[in-house]
């Protein structure tokens, strides 16, 4: 969840995650399965735009093996102080400048950009200058999700702060010309694009004030889990579907990327 939303809460004052995210978490961890096979070596792995840890503590539940980093540009004493106390029985170190991270075994396995670079403005130079990073090697694994297709920029997007939406071709342009290469990439979340034409076919602009984003959500635990449950099935169905030569597209991309060498 974005820091944006972080403060949000339920009417019994418990944070409750969007269905969204939480379903986002496994499409992540599928589309890495293959990829981190070994359990046991000692790893580090980063959380880039981490917003409030949630991602990355369900990641180390998966994978206690991996050491977490947290990085936030928009993490404040308060923040970081409040993270830590509710996130106490997880070794997470977090920064505020990904400059100021300091692992001390190794480099960085993998790193995540969880829906960060629409919001930067040059995204390309952005990646530049990650890949360049001392604790970033060869065998770093970059892990991007973003919002897909620009034709669907609405409220939410300029209530969150994104420059752009893209297309997958797009993705694989952006991150080829700061210099990295493809590992896997593809769609997510065939369902959302429907309700979000039909959003962005009635939404006026001048309503973006009215936009209250995912941490207004709170339809409770039965509702969050069917509506996770849905999205999960989305994406294994599509997945099925991608591997009869049936590719559908999504509300989300994704590339899994690495230097060039």
């Amino acid at each position: 969840m974005d820091i944006k939303e972080l403060k949000v809460k339920t009417k019994d004052n418990k944070k409750l995650n969007h269905p969204w995210e939480m379903a986002r978490i496994e499409v992540v961890l599928d589309i890495l399965k293959p990829l981190l096979k070994d359990k046991t070596t000692e790893k580090n792995v980063l959380d880039i735009g981490c917003g409030d840890v949630f991602f990355i503590s369900e990641f180390y539940k998966r994978y206690p093996n991996f050491k977490p980093s947290a990085v936030d540009i928009a993490f404040t004493d308060e923040i970081i102080n409040n993270l830590k106390q509710e996130y106490s029985s997880f070794p997470i170190d977090y920064y505020k400048d990904v400059k100021d991270v300091n692992l001390t075994c190794g480099n960085a396995d993998l790193i995540f950009f969880l829906d960060v670079i629409e919001h930067i403005e040059n995204d390309i130079d952005f990646l530049k200058g990650i890949k360049e990073l001392p604790y970033v090697d060869n065998d770093s694994l970059f892990v991007i999700t973003v919002p897909a297709f620009q034709g669907l920029f609405c409220n939410h997007d300029k209530w969150l702060g994104h420059y752009r939406r893209y297309s997958n071709s797009m993705l694989r342009e952006h991150i080829s010309t700061a210099g990295l290469t493809e590992v896997k990439s593809g769609y997510f979340f065939f369902s959302l694009l429907i309700p979000r034409v039909i959003q962005k076919l009635i939404e006026k602009p001048s309503n973006e004030d009215k936009v209250e984003g995912i941490g207004n959500w709170n339809k409770g635990k039965a509702i969050t889990n069917i509506y996770k449950s849905i999205l999960t099935f989305d994406y294994y169905f599509t997945k099925v579907l991608s591997k009869i030569g049936i590719r559908l597209p999504g509300l989300s991309t994704y590339i899994v990327c690495k230097k060039a060498l």
